[in-house]
């Protein structure tokens, strides 16, 4: 069916031919479909000790709407503790942020009887250093930068959670390396200025991420690893849709069994509209005012020059079923990936696969969600992050005022 015959079309049409709809496989996990829950910033998971049962609730709902595979929340496998920063212990470490139950998320997934898989991303906590200590447009002060020994730490860190994910009874696990995490900050050239063997080439930048996995592997062997990475910094200087190509190819390299395409770090929100292509608020990966599908999957030209032999994720924008089952046919991608739609639409995959309704998503990319997620837990459900548009008009109003506002309150004046 061509995109264009379809925009209008509300009546129910099977789409159990698409190969959106097919069997995908990643590594050893076979995945029933090629829909991903993108993993989705959660302050229930966060900042929790203890995983309650409104979060199994919305992970079971979720996998009962037809996605074929979650990503969950960022789990933080480190935080460091300012007050024993010039000590051994520096940091607090996976065995003690552990999340009291964690291995029950797993559990109601995969009891959902709709061969759902979850996959556990894991992250940095709270960090006061850098690869590199330079400025940034949101602080007055600068960070240190990471010594040789507190890198060891964070590498031993994140084997730490990969192995600790595996023992939860997770499918698998990604390795959080976008956004302006610490790891996509030593991918960054941008953010990456170190003259040692965990900066310069792309080979060195993902040095820290290699030992990552090679460790992971001596402890896990075939678990599934995934990571996430950013296609562009939309920074001078960093990841771009030029060099991203070699980046990625250094990123197979190492061992991860597939690649989840993203972009964007917060520094890049000083630009302008004009210079990014997009409106500049918060979170520069998520944007805005894309209601005309040529202004969707927004990451797509990225990736259309790789040339990789692990399966791609492709996140941002996706909104039109048949613009995205165009984008699998094509083999531009593997899997499609999205967080805000379903968050609107936990059920949206079974729709779009039974036909029902338009092809395209409800969600209309207001980003009152990321607000909502900001001001926990002032949020109607909290704990959870809702679509604010739809549940709360009021607080929806009040978000699209801090959306507008967010960067001029925030960046320092020239």
């Amino acid at each position: 069916m061509d995109l264009q015959d379809s925009k209008n079309d509300s009546k129910a049409l099977s789409r159990g031919n698409y190969k959106l709809f097919s069997e995908g496989q990643i590594a050893n996990l076979s995945i029933h479909n090629r829909l991903i829950r993108s993993a989705t910033w959660d302050p229930s998971i966060l900042h929790a000790d203890k995983m309650t049962d409104e979060v199994l609730n919305l992970y079971r709902e979720l996998s009962l709407g037809g996605v074929g595979l979650i990503i969950t929340g960022g789990f933080p496998v480190f935080h460091e503790v300012v007050e024993r920063r010039n000590s051994d212990n520096w940091i607090l470490d996976f065995s003690e942020l552990r999340i009291e139950g964690m291995e029950r998320l797993a559990e109601v997934v995969h009891s959902s009887r709709r061969n759902c898989r979850i996959i556990a991303q894991i992250e940095n906590g709270r960090l006061n250093a850098l690869p590199s200590s330079i400025s940034s447009p949101f602080s007055r002060k600068k960070l240190r930068t990471l010594t040789l020994q507190e890198i060891n730490d964070i590498i031993v860190c994140h084997v730490q959670g990969v192995e600790g994910m595996k023992q939860a009874g997770f499918d698998g696990v990604q390795i959080h390396a976008a956004h302006g995490t610490i790891l996509s900050r030593f991918l960054s050239s941008y953010s990456n200025q170190r003259n040692d063997s965990f900066g310069g080439t792309p080979t060195d930048r993902v040095r820290i991420i290699r030992k990552i996995v090679s460790g992971a592997r001596r402890l896990v062997g075939d678990f599934p690893i995934l990571i996430k990475v950013n296609c562009t910094d939309y920074l001078v200087g960093g990841t771009d849709i030029n060099t991203f190509p070699e980046l990625a190819t250094e990123i197979e390299r190492i061992g991860v069994d597939a690649i989840e395409v993203s972009g964007g770090m917060w520094e890049c929100l000083v630009r302008s509209e004009q210079d990014l292509g997009f409106r500049p608020v918060p979170a520069p990966e998520s944007h805005t005012r894309i209601g005309n599908p040529e202004k969707q999957s927004y990451f797509l030209p990225h990736i259309e020059n790789l040339s990789i032999g692990i399966p791609i994720i492709l996140v941002g924008g996706n909104r039109n079923v048949n613009l995205l089952e165009r984008i699998v046919q094509q083999d531009k991608a593997d899997f499609i990936s999205m967080s805000r739609p379903l968050i609107r639409e936990p059920s949206l995959p079974s729709r779009w696969m039974e036909g029902l309704g338009k092809p395209t998503a409800e969600c209309i990319s207001c980003n009152s969600c990321i607000f909502d997620m900001r001001v926990h837990p002032k949020s109607p459900t909290p704990g959870l992050v809702v679509c604010v548009h739809k549940e709360d008009k009021a607080l929806h109003r009040q978000a699209q005022k801090w959306l507008e506002t967010w960067v001029k309150e925030h960046a320092l004046s020239n």
